[in-house]
């Protein structure tokens, strides 16, 4: 084997290898698959962000409870629930 003959299948090797990515990263980008992303994106923060508000506003809940606009509107509620 003279180098030419390696150097040319190493060439079709970095061809090849380069046309699979091409395809791989071609599939990746298509706009099927990044609405399906987004959609899982999307759907991930709102759950996110409920579970921080929740965990917040449970630390917090004392100290909301002592604003007296707040505890007026609470009972104000409760009042209409007949509790």
């Amino acid at each position: 084997m003279d180098i030419d003959t390696i150097e040319e299948e190493q060439r079709d090797e970095i061809i090849k290898s380069l046309e699979t990515l091409n395809t791989q990263v071609s599939r990746q980008n298509s706009l099927g698959r990044r609405f399906v992303i987004g959609i899982v994106y999307g759907v991930g923060f709102i759950v996110g962000s409920a579970i921080v508000a929740t965990i917040l506003l449970g630390i917090l809940a004392p100290w909301f409870a002592q604003i007296e606009w707040v505890r007026n509107a609470f009972e104000a509620g409760a009042g209409l629930l007949g509790r």
